[in-house]
């Protein structure tokens, strides 16, 4: 027979409150309690564990080890709990809808150039869903899973961390691209470095992904010139005269359309890479809405789901 809990969510809440703010004060006044309550609910919460939760350090208090232990582990199924509302799904006319807020990641060139028409169809078949896409580079998308300001991430990669559950979810190509008139018959991989190179930042997949199978193939990557954190303004950049670069082949395609660009073909080098889709270790297969929401998204981006 399962023990009953001693302890309340409520009494969970207020104790992580505290340990966010690292004062009883500025805790009572964002969850609109008085100071008294969260006191004695803390009082409460370290009776029914049997353990000290803060020690107190001048105006402040310091979560003691088994208070970090507590927040670590509280954490992950608090969020759970507080979005299960909007995680049942309805039905309508027996066709089940998706419904809800899903908080997505992704690295700037899926954001940009993958996603966008693929969202716009989800929404027209699940109209109470709300889609909340997070950009930036990969290192920021697959920070903002582990952090749980995300459900999901979906990365030009290469996956840095082991602490999230990693897919394939599909294969983009990458693509060198110089600017119109450029004698693109100098470039070669042995001397990238006689010419300039305008780059992403780093932490961008694309940049990672390009730097490494140069040195898989035995070559130096390039020096950056210019690093510019956007890769349809890279390819302004070099349709201006700014050097070479490497960018994912849809970003060439639809941002040359207005910035004509030269593709260049480098003999010897593989420009193929995998998108990978992330999430963290204990919810990657528990959450149906998750679940459902990839599949359909697959689905509306007309891929096949891996």
């Amino acid at each position: 027979m399962t023990e009953r809990l001693r302890f309340t969510l409520r009494q969970l809440e207020i104790f992580a409150a505290v340990a966010r703010t690292g004062q009883v004060r500025r805790a009572a006044e964002a969850l609109h309690l008085s100071q008294a309550a969260v006191s004695q609910a803390i009082a409460e919460l370290a009776d029914a564990l049997n353990v000290d939760l803060f020690e107190r350090h001048g105006r402040e208090i310091k979560p003691t080890f088994a208070a970090r232990q507590l927040l670590a582990l509280a954490v992950e199924p608090m969020d759970a709990l507080a979005r299960l509302p909007e995680r049942l799904v309805p039905s309508s006319g027996g066709v089940a809808t998706l419904s809800g807020t899903i908080r997505l990641a992704a690295s700037s060139t899926i954001a940009r150039y993958v996603l966008p028409a693929g969202l716009a169809r989800l929404r027209q078949t699940h109209p109470n869903l709300q889609i909340r896409v997070l950009s930036g580079n990969s290192a920021q998308a697959e920070a903002r899973v582990a952090n749980l300001e995300a459900d999901i991430a979906l990365i030009e990669g290469p996956p840095q961390r082991d602490d999230l559950n990693i897919a394939h979810w599909h294969t983009d190509t990458l693509q060198v691209i110089a600017p119109p008139g450029y004698d693109v018959g100098s470039i070669d991989l042995a001397h990238l470095n006689r010419h300039a190179w305008v780059a992403r930042e780093p932490g961008s997949g694309t940049r990672a992904v390009f730097e490494q199978n140069l040195a898989l193939a035995g070559h130096t990557p390039p020096n950056a010139h210019l690093i510019i954190d956007d890769s349809g303004a890279i390819v302004r950049a070099v349709a201006s005269g700014a050097g070479l670069a490497c960018v994912s082949e849809l970003a060439a395609k639809q941002a040359s359309a207005a910035n004509p660009v030269q593709f260049v073909a480098l003999a010897g080098l593989s420009l193929a890479r995998p998108l990978w889709r992330l999430y963290r270790v204990s919810t990657a297969r528990s959450d149906s809405l998750l679940q459902r929401f990839e599949a359909e998204l697959d689905a509306a981006l007309d891929r096949p789901s891996n």
